[in-house]
């Protein structure tokens, strides 16, 4: 390999490293709410509607805008999208940062869903259009290896910055960081040479793949981007392209296996445990946040790790055994999950009704009342290892509960 050479593949790396920031800002984003929840929700007293709201308010623009996404990719262009992405990125994490109450704390997490909709969008095809053969594969894998990097620092963030008054507004905010990197560095690299080529600017196709071949035998590769660039044109002249994908019979077992992966992959309810592994943690029985932040964080460490795993094995396996695999330790974790929280709910001890506290007697089991900030258990010791039927009530009434001998549990 001539030195030449080397040094393309070296700006290649880069000019994928910078796409791939909306990658790590993606697993950032959603991986900073698990730990940042447990402190926000104390500090704006936040309902379990309100909790639910502020986490996915994030993946409804998502949705919104990954649409909106491929519009402003073909009309724009790949790189203004990411820089775009990178300044929405930069505004929701600086409107996070200073969130003065809820309304603030939902406005910005749907700014940060946009980012989120136009990078995932838009990463992925940027890549794959500037990078050669050879290392398209490993280079696109880049920006999913970004994404558990991404959560896995959120985190190691969000359990740093848990000793912290007002923490939270620094595990928002630091996503402001690298934003700010990749809408700068984006500046300073080319665009897509096929959305060039699409557009009909063949001289500047031609100086784009110099730049990042290395070489100016780049004849062949415009010649293929040229072809491939009319067929599409002629095939979206004649007929909408999901239209041919549906009557083609291979390509569309291929779209309906690919697609239903990946919903089957977000419906299994892999989200839910992301975005409240800390809440799941602390409501098992660790009362401290910090400590369930940071027990949370083995969550996406292992995620980030087996991703390394995934991409070492999925050429020495295969494609098929390692979706297999992968899909029955997905299978067996939900069961176990599933059956330990069914079992604590039949093994939480029942309640007396309180006549006094009329806001908290609708429970009937100590799990329900302790996930209400508002409420306290309270129960009565009557020997070594063994209670009384308890009371759930207002937590303003745990002092008189602690000083008749009972104990109160207003968080598990």
């Amino acid at each position: 390999m001539t030195e030449e050479h080397k040094g393309t593949k070296g700006f290649v790396w880069i000019l994928s490293f910078f796409a791939a920031i909306g990658g790590f800002l993606f697993g950032y984003d959603t991986g900073v709410v698990s730990g940042a929840m447990l402190l926000v929700t104390d500090r704006f007293n936040l309902t379990s509607l309100m909790q639910e709201v502020v986490v996915s308010a994030t993946i409804a623009f998502a949705i919104l805008f990954a649409l909106i996404g491929g519009v402003l990719n073909e009309y724009l262009g790949r790189k203004i999208t990411i820089i775009i992405a990178g300044f929405v990125f930069t505004a929701g994490a600086i409107v996070l940062g200073v969130a003065q109450n809820v309304i603030m704390l939902v406005i910005g997490r749907s700014i940060l869903g946009m980012g989120i909709g136009l990078a995932s969008m838009t990463v992925p095809v940027y890549i794959a259009e500037c990078a050669p053969v050879e290392l398209r594969g490993r280079l696109v894998t880049l920006n999913n290896l970004s994404i558990t990097c991404g959560q896995f620092i959120a985190s190691v963030v969000d359990g740093a910055f848990s000793y912290v008054d007002d923490g939270w507004r620094y595990m928002f905010g630091l996503a402001a960081v690298p934003a700010i990197i990749q809408f700068f560095g984006m500046f300073f690299l080319p665009e897509s040479p096929r959305w060039l080529m699409k557009k009909g600017k063949e001289d500047l196709t031609r100086e784009v793949l110099i730049k990042i071949r290395g070489t100016t035998d780049v004849g062949e590769e415009m010649k293929g981007i040229q072809e491939l660039c009319v067929e599409e044109h002629d095939t979206d002249n004649k007929e909408f392209v999901l239209l041919k994908v549906l009557r083609t019979p291979a390509v569309r077992r291929a779209v309906i296996v690919g697609c239903g992966l990946q919903l089957f992959q977000q419906l299994s309810g892999i989200n839910t445990v992301m975005y409240y592994s800390a809440t799941i943690i602390r409501m098992s029985g660790f009362r401290d946040p910090s400590t369930a932040i940071w027990l949370s964080a083995m969550t996406a460490g292992v995620n980030f790790v087996f991703t390394f795993v995934g991409v070492w094995l999925v050429e020495r396996i295969g494609r098929k055994k390692l979706i297999l695999g992968s899909l029955f330790g997905v299978f067996l974790s939900l069961i176990v999950l599933a059956v330990g929280f069914q079992l604590a709910a039949f093994n939480s001890p029942e309640l007396t009704i309180d006549e006094g506290s009329f806001s908290c007697s609708g429970y009937t089991y100590c799990e329900g009342c302790i996930e209400d900030k508002t409420c306290g258990f309270c129960y009565e010791e009557i020997g070594f290892g063994s209670s009384a039927n308890g009371s759930c009530l207002k937590t303003t009434e745990k002092e008189h509960s602690q000083s008749t001998g009972g104990r109160c549990n207003s968080t598990i």
